[in-house]
């Protein structure tokens, strides 16, 4: 599959997240596409801050409380609360190569000459 970039703000990407994870986890829905949602919301962890970790949290007990009964959901449940306090970075992007000192040779020159 190809993936693209895009640049949306991180409201609108946790609301996505958290529907599209909540959607996944409706107990009438399979339990392979809890599996991939839960490994979706492990890839991305740290991408999410505590408010979201503890709307993913709580879609999952509401999960059970609903009729669900999938081991994965309650793996994910211990997971993400020894995970919780990951740390948090809403921006993981760096340069494609790493950024090198601008010299104006003109001057190192002049004052090699001096």
């Amino acid at each position: 599959m190809n993936e693209i970039n895009v640049s949306i703000p991180y409201s609108l990407f946790k609301d996505i997240f958290t529907f599209a994870f909540s959607f996944r986890l409706i107990p009438s829905v399979s339990d392979d596409l809890a599996y991939v949602s839960i490994n979706t919301a492990k890839k991305y962890w740290i991408l999410l801050d505590s408010e979201t970790r503890d709307d993913l949290i709580f879609v999952c007990q509401t999960y059970f409380e609903k009729g669900g009964e999938s081991k994965d959901v309650k793996e994910f449940i211990n997971w993400a609360g020894e995970n919780i306090d990951a740390e948090h970075r809403k921006n993981l992007q760096r340069p494609l190569v790493d950024i090198l000192p601008v010299v104006n040779m003109a001057k190192v020159n002049h004052k090699a000459s001096d």
